[in-house]
């Protein structure tokens, strides 16, 4: 019971420790400067234009545009929806909902829409076209194209359209409530039909138009109507079918260059308008959307007026200067007009940060940007592919080398005769597999340095070059055989498990350092996280965690147990205990403040894996009850920092606070209910999982009677002595512990222990492939003398 009392004393330092991290100036995280909070306008007015890109915005093409940035605050918008690829209705609903949304049903087959007039010319006489009335599919159409048809020649009952919107199953799962902004404001005014499904509320008195007036009086006089205006500016949606020398926009780049001139021209005559109307006007512009088949990109985000006259963008939802989410334009909007943002609404009031460049620079910032979220959008498919293989490859070489694998001892004996002849026919002679071992531990090394080294290929410059995604994968490549020969090159490489635990180090301190400069490698890092996809702008990912906890509790381990065998004979226990709980709070603290790690479901992990090895190592009895109590005391500090984050307001507080704030609400189960299906997800569509049966493979081999891991009569595994390997086996326990939770809590799930499996199983075989001594190692075993190794 000592133990326990001391692990709870342990557990108050860490609330303690984190609770110091909670300040406000710390919520945004090392990479978002000081905020200035908007002021409040009279008119908000949204203008959406679906497919702007930074790329797009030119002092020569689009001065109107530009001058608009030089004027505003200016980030980079991520349009993401409900659904992967975000097309022009997905969009304004999410806009509309402040939350992730999307236009009901599939984009293909063609969703019904009514009859423009003209193609009803000769035809039978019927009841006035409705939102069912439908034309034939045009199989022509790209992607987007289906939503974009519905959006000239559909939408003639724009209430119906926002009710199937709401009862989206995608929609509903995200909690996100459709024309949310316009109900709270009570008015709106759209020009453009896409613009309805964002404002066609039930208590909305709505004004709906297809294009603003021509005449600037007309124009003038309609927006002072009503606070709220939304306009969609949709010539890039027009701007010619995707062909061959297609931009990232899905567009033709023939007729781009005029498409982008009359979006100018039409935002030039709003902004003379705009000047005109008395009191403050908040202009927001948005690249709503992608268009055609365009690939899922980052847009343009401006925001002009109202206390937005310069800076770079940012929002609490991202806690990163700077991008936004579409999913902040409405509480933006409402922040401006001074009214309450409904619970539903999961975006956060955007707010401006200093250390902008001069405009020009800052585009150019923000294109860069762009392109390291595209390579990174496009290329984790393929590495998690990479990922497998390798560690394929690692498996299947060690078995071979270090052998171990034979048929169960209940196995027939007809069948084990038949296993012992094909594992002799299989495997290489000894002089053969002494040259594989060799070959094989340097390449268990690179292996496992291969996943760090995703995030120091950060440090190079690679989007700035003729073929960034080449570029990347020659950074990663250096990165790991860096790493690698790091591990070998010291004078640790004596120590019969110093590179390994290099490699450990190594993979611990990187993301760390990271966190505490403002997670730049991490975010567009091919283990990292994009602000595409935008589940995460800053802290620790999902994957992070199967990489450096894992990391630290068997550095941690390591440690504990080289202090116990220097301490006295009766002390040994107690030194191990204090050593893990020491170092448990650092690591907990840096996973779990909001001003730096920032992952809710790693602390949950962490903390039990942490208490189970200091048990294991400290000599108390691990009970069932005693589990329990580990685990509460993980939903304790959780549930304590999250407390303390809800208490700031809403708009500085981390996505602990506003989990807090969704349970207030009763929005917690969809939270919940969210998580679990993109669980379910990666475990059934994830290349990345396909790491786990492998490493199940692996476990079996090494783990079952008889197998490399397997102690033998000395208590030893390959180089370990039989302490060691009660320490290892009490280290690998604990990550067990620690990843089970973790997959159950994180929406990522299973992909938490499979990014660990690329690091921890590639060190496992290069344990038992360590050089044998033919004199002692009887048969198959790995029992062993190093060669030239010291204690």
């Amino acid at each position: 019971m000592r133990g326990l009392r001391r692990a709870a004393v342990v557990v108050v330092a860490v609330l303690a420790l984190l609770g110091g991290f909670t300040d406000p100036a710390s919520a945004a995280g090392p990479a978002a400067a000081p905020t200035s909070a908007p002021t409040s306008a009279d008119r908000v007015v949204v203008v959406g234009i679906p497919g702007l890109t930074w790329s797009d915005v030119d002092p020569e093409r689009t001065p109107a545009l530009w001058q608009l940035a030089g004027e505003s605050a200016i980030g980079s918008l991520s349009v993401r929806a409900a659904r992967s690829t975000t097309c022009v209705l997905d969009g304004w609903a999410t806009l509309g909902a402040g939350n992730r949304a999307r236009w009901a049903g599939r984009p293909d087959p063609l969703p019904p829409v009514p009859l423009p007039e003209d193609q009803t010319a000769g035809q039978p006489a019927t009841d006035p076209p409705g939102l069912f009335d439908s034309v034939p599919e045009d199989t022509s159409l790209s992607y987007c194209g289906l939503q974009e048809q519905v959006a000239a020649v559909g939408l003639a009952d724009p209430q119906a359209a926002v009710a199937l919107i709401a009862s989206d199953e995608a929609t509903a799962r995200f909690g996100a409530q459709p024309a949310a902004l316009s109900d709270a404001v009570g008015c709106a005014i759209t020009a453009g039909r896409a613009a309805t499904v964002a404002a066609a509320g039930v208590d909305t008195q709505l004004t709906q138009l297809d294009a603003l007036p021509s005449d600037p009086v007309a124009t003038a006089d309609l927006l002072e109507d009503c606070p709220l205006s939304l306009v969609s500016l949709d010539p890039l949606v027009d701007a010619g079918a995707p062909g061959e020398d297609q931009t990232d926009t899905g567009t033709d780049p023939l007729s781009r260059p005029a498409a982008l001139a009359a979006v100018d021209t039409s935002l030039a005559s709003l902004r003379a308008v705009l000047d005109t109307l008395p009191g403050e006007t908040l202009l927001l512009v948005d690249g709503i959307s992608e268009v055609n088949d365009g690939r899922p990109q980052l847009h343009v985000a401006m925001a002009h007026g109202a206390g937005f006259d310069g800076g770079w963008l940012t929002s609490a939802s991202t806690g990163r200067a700077p991008f936004v989410q579409l999913i902040d334009a409405a509480p933006t909007a409402l922040a401006a007009l001074g009214v309450d943002q409904p619970a539903s609404m999961n975006g956060q009031a955007m707010s401006t940060t200093a250390g902008r460049p001069a405009l020009a620079d800052a585009v150019a910032e923000l294109e860069d940007a762009n392109s390291r979220a595209v390579v990174h959008y496009r290329s984790t498919g393929d590495f998690f592919g990479v990922l497998v293989l390798v560690l394929a490859v690692v498996v299947g070489l060690g078995l071979l080398a270090v052998g171990g694998w034979t048929a169960p001892r209940r196995t027939p004996e007809r069948l084990r005769r038949a296993a012992a002849r094909l594992t002799a026919r299989l495997r290489p002679p000894t002089r053969a597999r002494d040259r594989l071992r060799r070959l094989v531990r340097p390449l268990c090394l690179l292996a496992a340095s291969l996943p760090v080294a995703t995030y120091l290929a950060s440090l190079a410059p690679w989007e700035d070059s003729g073929a960034p995604r080449t570029a990347l994968a020659g950074s990663v490549l250096a990165a790991t055989a860096l790493v690698a020969l790091v591990a070998v090159a010291g004078p640790w490489r004596r120590h019969r498990a110093g590179p390994a635990l290099v490699v450990l180090a190594v993979t611990a301190a990187v993301p760390v350092a990271d966190v505490l400069t403002g997670s730049h490698l991490e975010l567009d890092g091919l283990l990292g996280y994009d602000a595409i996809v935008a589940g995460r702008f800053t802290g620790f990912g999902n994957l992070t965690f199967g990489l450096m906890p894992v990391a630290a509790l068997l550095l941690t381990a390591a440690a504990a147990g080289w202090l116990a065998r220097r301490a006295p004979e009766g002390r040994r226990r107690r030194r191990a205990l204090v050593t893990v709980l020491v170092m448990m709070l650092p690591v907990v603290a840096v996973i779990g403040a909001p001003g730096l790690g920032r992952d809710f479901g790693g602390v949950l992990g962490a903390v039990p894996g942490f208490l189970l090895l200091a048990m294991l190592l400290g000599g108390i009895r691990v009970t069932v009850l005693r589990l329990v109590a580990v685990l509460a005391a993980a939903v304790v500090a959780v549930g304590s920092v999250a407390v303390l984050d809800w208490t700031r307001p809403p708009a500085e507080r981390s996505h602990l606070g506003r989990f807090v704030a969704q349970i207030l609400d009763g929005e917690a189960l969809t939270v919940v209910g969210r998580k679990a299906s993109a669980n379910l997800g990666i475990l059934l569509g994830s290349t990345l999982a396909y790491t786990l049966l492998v490493a199940a493979v692996a476990a079996v081999w090494l783990l079952r009677p008889g197998g490399p891991l397997r102690p033998g009569p000395d208590g030893r595994v390959g180089e370990l002595p039989a302490d060691e390997v009660r320490v290892l086996r009490a280290g690998l326990l604990s990550v067990a512990l620690g990843l089970v939770v973790s997959a159950a809590v994180n929406d990522s799930g299973v992909a938490i222990p499979a990014t660990s499996a690329t690091l921890l199983v590639p060190l496992l075989v290069w344990l038992v492939a360590a050089p044998v001594d033919r004199g002692e190692a009887p048969g198959d075993r790995v029992s062993v003398s190093a060669r030239g190794s010291t204690d």
